[in-house]
């Protein structure tokens, strides 16, 4: 793709999941692949803008402009895509002005707070004739592309459950969640790894590994500012698996010695802290997926693969970039849809599925969707 034209990105949002599209553009640099160009950056802090400016230039990325108001960036600075990395109770109102201003639009996930906002993006960049990225990057890492391949080719026969479980952190006393300006007061909403912001993903792959989608779900979901809960969410997909989703961050693990591994990547831990590659981590993060005649664990960001079936335990190979490389991945995919016109990999429709079925942990009954 180096023979194509950059595609220009104006990143609006400075906040935490920030810094790792920023350490994307900085690999992609570093690899002297220029499909993309980082050239505005925008954030209400004035010092974040500057800390971000002088960071990237460090990194051989110069140039870059520097805004306090996306509606100026994206009035001022010449850009062909808008990375919205802002909470998300605010991307509606940046997501409809960028596809306003004619530029292609990322949205981080959740695309929305609710239904109404996620069908009025998805409206507004259909009737501007631009296309809506949704931010969901577990699909460009490593062990979860190898084992859904493994899944289409039948390693483990019919697909019956897919799990994943984050409960531990630091205790009641040190239990935190996301501030009102990401999930408002009374509404879903909770902490970094709760369902709300981190199950998201898992809602969104569960189906996608599988080739099948959910027709009903049904849970519980926790509410913002109300005292910490656990939280579960049941789907029920049209291939007659199951996924099981179960989240608990103001509470301990209680891994036992010697049950966690090394971390093949940067990953994050279950209390939203950033681990290094190398280190050792008690309590990986893993998704299983259970088969008719094998299952998977996936060490989504540990960067590792296991095999289970009749012949014993296997570890199966990895190959591309480790985490957090794989936000450079996701980049190389939006340009080349970009580039050659095509439709999004992971659309925002993708994303306003995801919002619905989350919602249902908050249905009394849960619903078919």
């Amino acid at each position: 793709m180096t023979h194509l034209k950059p595609i220009r990105v104006g990143i609006i949002g400075l906040g935490g999941v920030a810094q790792v599209h920023l350490q994307a553009f900085e690999l992609l640099v570093k690899e002297n692949n220029h499909c993309v160009e980082l050239v505005s950056v925008c954030d209400v802090r004035q010092d974040a803008v500057n800390a971000t400016v002088s960071r990237v230039a460090e990194k051989g990325i110069e140039g870059v402009e520097g805004y306090t108001d996306f509606n100026t960036l994206l009035a001022r600075s010449e850009i062909d895509l808008a990375m919205v990395l802002t909470p998300a109770s605010t991307h509606k109102d940046i997501v409809n002005a960028a596809a306003i201003s004619g530029c292609d639009v990322f949205c981080e996930k959740p695309i929305a707070v609710n239904e109404d906002d996620a069908d009025a993006m998805l409206s507004i960049c259909s009737e501007s004739n631009v296309k809506l990225f949704y931010g969901s990057c577990y699909r460009y890492l490593p062990a979860i592309i190898k084992a859904k391949s493994m899944i289409t080719e039948g390693a483990i026969g019919d697909v019956q459950l897919l799990t994943e479980q984050m409960i531990g952190g630091h205790g009641l006393a040190a239990y935190n969640e996301l501030a009102p300006i990401h999930y408002p007061l009374g509404g879903p909403g909770g902490p970094g790894m709760g369902l709300v912001d981190h199950g998201v993903h898992l809602i969104d792959i569960f189906p996608w590994l599988c080739n099948s989608e959910i027709i009903s779900a049904q849970g519980s979901g926790h509410v913002s500012g109300q005292a910490a809960s656990s939280e579960y969410l049941l789907m029920h997909l049209a291939n007659g698996a199951k996924g099981h989703l179960l989240y608990n961050a103001a509470t301990f693990n209680t891994v036992l010695p010697n049950e966690g591994m090394f971390s093949g990547g940067q990953s994050y831990l279950n209390d939203s802290s950033v681990a290094e590659a190398g280190i050792w981590e008690s309590a990986p993060g893993s998704i299983s997926v259970y088969g008719s005649t094998g299952s998977l664990r996936i060490f989504h960001y540990t960067n590792a693969l296991f095999l289970c079936n009749a012949q014993g335990q296997t570890q199966i190979p990895i190959t591309g970039r480790q985490p957090f490389g794989h936000f450079a991945t996701q980049l190389e995919d939006i340009a080349h849809v970009i580039h050659h016109n095509r439709a999004p990999s992971v659309s925002g429709e993708a994303g306003a599925v995801a919002l619905k079925v989350l919602l249902q942990a908050y249905s009394p009954q849960g619903q078919s969707l």
